[in-house]
């Protein structure tokens, strides 16, 4: 696959839950299902004894092992830690957010196959430490960097705004 026609999608990096998308053949704007089949995913992982769970998972385990869950970690972007620590250990929060968007990665190459152009829409209120960190963290999943909206639309609009003229691509 040729960069040209490789695949780029869009992620909204929710505080609570996130969303991939991507425009489809005909360059309409098309949600993709996570390996649960749900549209959106869960921003919570667990820190399980031999591996990270992000997702559904991870929010049911809240409830029996709070100490062992990061939730809400958006809201600590650009701060040294998490606000808590998780299982004993304190995090940065562009790990646990990088997590996040590994698992949303592999659940769209599961779709799209492998793809490296991306766009991480962050809130209008984010200063530049926050959307440095924003960026830290996905370099740490294997995307290449694409600019990308400044506030968090919903749902396809932010990946829209990518394609002009509805030609893949020619927005990035």
């Amino acid at each position: 696959m040729t960069a040209a026609n490789e695949p780029a999608v869009g992620i909204d990096l929710g505080t609570t839950f996130s969303l991939v998308a991507h425009l489809d053949l005909t360059g309409r704007p098309r949600s993709l299902v996570n390996s649960e089949g749900d549209l959106l995913t869960p921003s919570v992982v667990l820190f399980d004894q031999s591996s990270m769970v992000v997702g559904k998972e991870a929010v049911r385990a809240a409830v029996l092992e709070p100490d062992r869950v990061a939730e809400f970690a958006k809201r600590d972007m650009g701060s040294t830690h998490y606000s808590k620590p998780i299982a004993g250990k304190q995090f940065p929060p562009e790990v646990i957010q990088a997590m996040i968007l590994e698992k949303l990665r592999k659940d769209a190459e599961a779709h799209l196959g492998p793809f490296r152009k991306v766009v991480i829409t962050v809130p209008a209120f984010f200063n530049e430490p926050r959307r440095k960190a924003t960026q830290e963290d996905h370099g740490q999943v294997s995307y290449t960097h694409q600019s990308g909206p400044q506030n968090p639309l919903l749902h396809h609009r932010p990946h829209g705004h990518l394609f002009r003229n509805g030609k893949r691509g020619s927005g990035l």
